[in-house]
């Protein structure tokens, strides 16, 4: 597809001199993040052509005004730092002040220097002065129009152009997901006009990028209720979403934090007389049994294997096996039941086509107190998340979408570059994994 605007890659490179190409450019061999000979002999763990990011890690670049949309205003562009020929290996080598990348254009060419071959978007937006300008309200008002839509997929067809400028696919999207749905437990047992009509031009949208997936970032239900009745309302609605969506050839994905691997309330009630993470004595409670089922789990078992696929976030399954060590049985008694993140890979790998590849640091404290871990880039030695092993326990080796992501990646007005640093380091860090 045509490069969809005035942005001329040799006006970027040659514009902003030496020191930028050579931030661009791809990691060297000398970095922390390299395999030693001994791990190079066996495979990557995550193929070339999966090693993915979503661009919610970035997402101050697209925000802002970019290099080539500086010197078209006549405005001093962002500057920051990017690292220099030191970078990653020694971390503070920040290398000189340079301007930054902004705008999708300018980004995905970073991504694609840096290894990336994937991006999941988290959103369409971007800082409407730069090359393709803002995406355009699909239903203003909440309502889709001949014109938003014509004007949307317009902007479809620019992003895809810049995506293959640089090599890159959309593999996702964080977006709309409708809230009513055709099933019993829908308002009315359909869905809303409105709602069909976005989701349409949704994934007219997605199909146009070329992306095989579309989803959210919440769990099925985004209620954070953990009795079985709303997670099986769930699978319903989530079947009857992809039923539309596979007309596209599209899978519609769940996404998962934490609380999505708690324990599925799904008993009777039952009186408690200790505390669920101390084990202390407390007052008899009436709480409702668990059968030990996470509740994740439970929405696999009631979709169709064929329809409903997840992406499952590393590092807050981690966090899930850090918080949700204990449940109450059906008895009342407190049982001990470690979660296994790769175990509940491995049971169905076909169910989980993504991954954020996120990695934590640990907190030191107590499980079942706090996250247990903070965000830090991945591949970062201070890393406590077990990737290699992970990734050699989850089963179907090279079958996983990944995608790095740090909640934590921007740096704000006081280190602008963040972001893009933490990328480098990222992509490194996730080519370098062995087994």
């Amino acid at each position: 597809m045509a490069f969809n605007s005035n942005f001329s890659r040799r006006r970027f490179m040659v514009g902003t001199g030496a020191a930028v190409a050579a931030a661009l450019s791809p990691i060297g061999p000398a970095s922390v993040f390299t395999p030693t000979l001994a791990s190079a002999a066996n495979g990557r763990l995550i193929p070339a052509g999966k090693l993915g990011t979503i661009a919610y890690s970035q997402r101050d670049v697209p925000t802002r005004v970019g290099i080539a949309a500086s010197r078209a205003l006549g405005v001093a562009p962002t500057m920051g730092y990017l690292g220099g020929p030191d970078f990653p290996q020694d971390p503070t080598d920040l290398g000189p002040l340079v301007p930054l990348p902004g705008g999708w254009a300018e980004l995905f060419e970073f991504l694609a220097n840096c290894g990336f071959k994937q991006i999941e978007f988290a959103g369409y937006g971007q800082n409407a002065a730069n090359p393709g300008g803002d995406a355009p309200n699909p239903a203003p008002g909440g309502v889709t129009t001949a014109q938003s839509r014509a004007a949307y997929l317009a902007y479809a067809r620019t992003l895809r152009g810049f995506l293959d400028a640089y090599g890159l696919e959309a593999i996702g999207n964080h977006g709309f997901i409708p809230n009513t749905w055709y099933g019993p437990n829908s308002a009315g047992g359909t869905m809303a006009a409105q709602d069909y009509e976005r989701l349409q031009t949704e994934l007219e949208f997605a199909a146009i990028l070329g992306t095989p997936f579309m989803g959210t970032g919440n769990d099925p239900t985004n209620s954070g209720n953990r009795n079985i009745e709303p997670w099986t309302v769930a699978g319903e609605k989530w079947e009857a979403l992809n039923t539309i969506s596979q007309q596209w050839g599209i899978h519609l994905y769940t996404h998962n934090h934490s609380p999505a691997y708690n324990f599925l309330q799904d008993g009777p009630m039952v009186t408690v007389t200790q505390d669920r993470v101390t084990g202390q004595p407390i007052a008899p409670t009436q709480v409702r049994g668990e059968s030990g089922k996470r509740l994740m789990q439970h929405y696999l078992d009631v979709t169709d294997p064929a329809l409903c696929v997840i992406e499952m976030d590393v590092y807050w399954a981690h966090v899930a096996q850090h918080q949700w060590r204990w449940r109450y049985d059906w008895e009342g008694n407190r049982v001990e039941d470690i979660f296994d993140p790769a175990a509940q890979v491995a049971k169905q790998p076909q169910r989980y086509q993504l991954f954020h590849a996120k990695d934590g640091d640990a907190t030191g404290e107590a499980p079942g107190v706090g996250n247990g871990y903070n965000f830090i880039p991945f591949g970062d030695p201070r890393s406590d998340i077990d990737y290699t092993t992970f990734y050699q326990g989850v089963g179907a080796k090279g079958h996983y979408n990944a995608n790095y992501e740090q909640d934590n990646a921007p740096g704000g007005n006081s280190d602008p570059g963040q972001s893009l640093r933490f990328s480098r380091i990222s992509a490194a860090g996730m080519a370098a994994l062995r087994g």
